[in-house]
């Protein structure tokens, strides 16, 4: 029993010393960043801003992958089980880390089950329509989908992204019933809704405003308290009659659960370095995306404070997927 003691000791002492070996020479080698949308679209390009700033920071190549679908579920589970040493990572967003917990009724993965890296950025989302439709306002959006209830459609980025549950929130403040059309990301939501395949869609900035600018949609508000200084133009839903409305999405890395925490450190320092480079932040406002301070603190309260509001709405909406 002592000779097995000693042997199982001896394995441990030599685990803990080979992960600070790890830690010291981290990163040795390139870092895969999973991106859960497709590519192209406003979170991809956010994720590969930020990646290409923070390989500078470390002194290795950082190499985004896109795993779209499912609400981010695809690409949270492919991290979730992969080895925790700091060389994959995820782009995680409030739907990865919140929304989904009260969405399904079973996840491929655990939303607490990842090591916190630090908190990126918050944007609003703009709501869209069809150049197709007749209306040309908020209000005569609204007054058209009273008159024609469940025939307007809404794209999504997917079920259970911000996207998603800007839909359910303006349906709930509207009183209105329109159908939810879920797609894997901006990038296929927005030519549908361009030809008229969908009616609606509540987009990031940086993918929506371009295709509004150039005619191709109606922009008709965002979904922030306040108007975005980027495009001041745009009014925001609560000036428009839905005092309450506030839906914004939220943008974060994290790791596999049990990664090192001077690993994290790295990671940490890197984004943190990353998010107060004036150039980065102006690209994320143009995106109108707010850039955040990069700690791990204020990721963790981000999630403490929405998932008692998501929750209340998600029951409030009666959304279920399986």
């Amino acid at each position: 029993m002592i000779r097995t003691g000693l042997k199982l000791l001896a394995t441990l002492m030599l685990s803990a010393a080979a992960l600070g070996a790890q830690a010291d020479t981290y990163p040795s080698r390139p870092i895969k960043v999973v991106s859960p949308f497709p590519a192209g679209g406003a979170t991809d390009v956010l994720t590969r801003l930020l990646a290409e700033r923070m390989a500078k920071s470390l002194g290795q190549a950082m190499v985004v992958e896109n795993k779209a679908g499912a609400g981010t579920s695809i690409g949270a589970s492919f991290v979730s089980r992969e080895k925790p040493d700091g060389y994959t990572i995820l782009m995680a967003t409030n739907s990865t880390l919140v929304t989904n917990r009260y969405l399904y009724k079973e996840l491929p993965y655990d939303p607490d089950g990842f090591a916190p890296i630090g908190m990126v950025g918050i944007g609003p989302l703009v709501l869209l329509s069809s150049p197709k439709r007749p209306f040309n306002s908020t209000q005569e959006l609204v007054a058209y989908a009273r008159q024609h209830p469940g025939k307007l459609t809404f794209a999504t980025f997917g079920p259970g992204t911000s996207s998603h549950l800007a839909g359910e929130l303006f349906k709930k403040q509207a009183g209105i019933d329109i159908l939810h059309v879920p797609f894997k990301g901006a990038t296929q939501a927005l030519p549908a809704l361009i030809s008229g395949d969908v009616d609606l869609f509540f987009d990031m900035v940086a993918t929506g405003m371009p295709q509004a600018d150039a005619g191709k949609v109606k922009v008709f508000g965002i979904t922030s308290p306040t108007r975005l200084p980027s495009e001041p133009k745009v009014a925001t839903l609560a000036e428009q009659g839905y005092p309450a409305f506030d839906m914004t999405a939220w943008f974060s890395f994290v790791a596999p659960q049990g990664t090192p925490a001077s690993v994290l450190a790295r990671l940490q320092g890197a984004l943190a370095d990353t998010l107060r480079d004036p150039e980065v932040a102006k690209r994320m406002l143009d995106m109108g995306i707010a850039p955040k301070s990069g700690t791990a603190a204020e990721l963790e309260q981000q999630i403490r404070n929405e998932k008692p509001v998501v929750e209340q709405l998600v029951r409030q909406a009666h959304i279920v997927l399986q």
